[in-house]
């Protein structure tokens, strides 16, 4: 199943996991090193970190890391118009790929690479270095464009292999009706999905005149590698993270409290409400189930709640980790249970992942600059990516075009446009339009959570069995299990409700949040569950 958690490491327990006890030694000693050391020193530090933390998880992939940082770091020199040493550093780019592929031929770790194909990747630094010449010598006014493409290909052209080529190969063989051809396996390296899709916004936001180039390489690998939102986000900007890391904020009380406070509301969305729920979402959707329709039910809120204390837990122990270095990192979620429809819901979950879409798909694409057909093929071919993003699986698929669905009715039909309006809205049809998009949401989620299309016809097939079959297992007390881990985390968000920020109780008096920071603590403390990634890891 996509969402096996106990299988998703690549190198099993070695991983460096927010919830594990190496980070809890690793965060303070990069942070107590951070502010001891001269200030020229804190880029190189944090990129040693960056690459130690990504190491711990597959020391091979920081070949591709390298290998994105050197050609994005070119590309964007020169689509700034600035192309010196370009020629160097794009050989050297290629010279972590041909050590990617040799290592990529260890006996058990991916297909065998054959002495041929490693004398090609000896090759690569002939290759960049003819690419560059012959951009180079484009007419000015496309050079620039040029490279920004070179830039988007080698990109999405890493993340298509290494993330969709075994889906790809095994739809053509599905097609073909050759079931006998068999994809070599291919292991996804962590974190390529959010660093690659950054890497994008860096060099195009350059060419846009957003930005200006970075000229210092090791301050953009640091842009790049980041530690605490390399593996799963946020996907931070140019605009944002780089004036950051060109000039360290002095540490202050109140970047620790924050840190501290984050790196506590995190730990409690993921320790406490996320892997318990999980509990309930795995008995759920696991295909040896017997499955009935309140069962279905429960597994679908369980999942909804799962992923959302997972994600949003990883988020705010990210911005945690980053403010006790000084570095504000973007809001991830606002209150996306209180969406009020479809178009509502995406911009309070995953912000920087759907507004990535938004302004580097879907704006490009002609976003709602033209008539109403048009705005919806730019709607669907948006959602349909995003979905895609998520994994090689046509659930994603059946997920985005269900989320695509969504945002065209609430578009189309008048009723439904006016529940997702704010302005003049009655505190009764915010409720009801509440309930109805949480309810649209189950549906979704489970779809996401289906590891095939016949797991996703089990869970609606099982809404046609009301009773409790022979061997299920009655619900009612998981039930209660699940209500007794998501009332602390409304309770929570109640608290928090007038900050735009979901871990914010800053109006509250320090009585009272000392109290509340107490019981997150202690029901941190006696989460004893299995030890669950974090689902946004596979991605």
């Amino acid at each position: 199943s996509p969402l096996d958690f106990t299988a998703r490491r690549v190198l099993g327990s070695g991983a460096v996991s927010f919830v594990s006890w190496q980070y809890a030694v690793f965060l303070p000693l990069v942070a107590v090193l951070f502010w001891t050391l001269p200030t020229r020193a804190r880029i190189p530090l944090l990129l040693v970190a960056s690459y130690v933390f990504y190491a711990f998880w597959d020391v091979r992939f920081i070949a591709l890391l390298l290998a994105s940082t050197a050609i994005d770091y070119c590309c964007g020199r020169a689509a700034g118009g600035d192309r010196a040493r370009a020629r160097v550093v794009l050989a050297g780019a290629s010279l972590p790929f041909a050590w990617l592929l040799g290592c990529m031929a260890w006996p058990g770790n991916g297909p065998s690479i054959p002495m041929p194909a490693l004398a090609v990747a000896a090759a690569f630094p002939l290759l960049f270095v003819g690419i560059h010449e012959l951009l180079s010598r484009l007419p000015k006014e496309k050079t620039a464009r040029a490279f920004v493409g070179l830039s988007i290909a080698s990109n999405l052209g890493v993340l298509v292999f290494f993330k969709y080529f075994g889906f790809l190969a095994a739809t053509v063989a599905s097609v073909a009706g050759r079931p006998e051809w068999i994809a070599p396996r291919i292991v996804l390296p962590v974190a390529i999905s959010f660093y690659t899709f950054q890497s994008i916004a860096y060099v195009v936001d350059i060419h846009r005149g957003k930005i200006r180039p970075e000229r210092d390489y090791f301050t953009f690998a640091a842009y790049l590698s980041y530690f605490p939102q390399l593996v799963a986000g946020p996907i931070e900007r140019p605009g944002h993270l780089l004036p950051q890391f060109q000039a360290t904020a002095p540490p202050s009380a109140e970047n620790l409290h924050a840190g501290l406070r984050l790196l506590l509301v995190g730990l409690f969305k993921k320790v406490f409400v996320a892997d318990n729920c999980g509990l309930l979402a795995s008995h759920a959707f696991d295909p040896k189930t017997v499955l009935n329709a309140p069962w279905a039910l429960l597994g679908a809120a369980a999942f909804a709640v799962q992923i959302y204390g997972d994600f949003s837990g990883y988020t705010d122990i990210a911005r945690g980790s980053a403010r006790l270095l000084g570095v504000d990192l973007s809001a991830n979620f606002r209150f996306p249970f209180l969406a009020r429809g479809p178009s509502d819901f995406w911009q309070r979950w995953h912000i920087t992942l759907s507004s990535w879409f938004r302004d580097y798909v879907y704006v490009p694409l002609g976003g709602n600059r033209g008539g109403t057909a048009s705005t919806l093929r730019n709607l669907w071919i948006t959602m349909l990516l995003a979905g895609l993003w998520h994994g090689a699986s046509w659930t994603f698929v059946l997920w985005g075009a269900y989320h695509a669905a969504l945002l065209t009715l609430f578009r189309l039909v008048g009723p439904l446009r006016r529940l997702e309006e704010p302005a003049g809205a009655s505190a009764l049809r915010t409720t009801g339009a509440i309930a109805l998009m949480s309810v649209l949401s189950l549906v979704g989620w489970a779809i996401f959570r289906s590891g095939s299309m016949a797991e996703l016809g089990r869970w609606f097939g099982a809404f046609a069995r009301w009773d409790v079959p022979a061997g299920a297992l009655p619900w009612v007390r998981p039930a209660g299990w699940g209500l007794l881990h998501v009332v602390p985390l409304l309770a929570l968000q109640w608290l928090s409700r007038e900050r735009r920020d979901e871990s914010e109780l800053g109006g509250l008096a320090w009585p009272v949040r000392g109290a509340v920071y107490a019981l997150l603590a202690l029901c941190v403390a006696t989460s004893i569950v299995s030890d669950q990634e974090f689902i946004y890891f596979q991605f």
